[in-house]
């Protein structure tokens, strides 16, 4: 699984991430978590809590 912080996240473009929408009732326990594509993996689809995880930044 991989894992990408809060503020990484956050960076990346409104156009590599949103929302699950169940549109063909496939995956109805993936609706609303985040999908994103990430980078460094390129076309791949990632699903929060499937395949990646967003973590807290660490606060020193």
């Amino acid at each position: 699984m991989v894992t990408i912080t809060r503020s990484e996240f956050e960076k990346l473009p409104r156009d590599y991430k949103e929302p699950w929408h169940d549109y063909w009732g496939d995956h109805p326990e993936w609706l609303g978590r985040w999908t994103a594509l990430l980078p460094g993996h390129g076309t791949t689809l990632f699903i929060e809590g499937v395949s990646f995880e967003i973590i807290n930044d660490k606060i020193d």
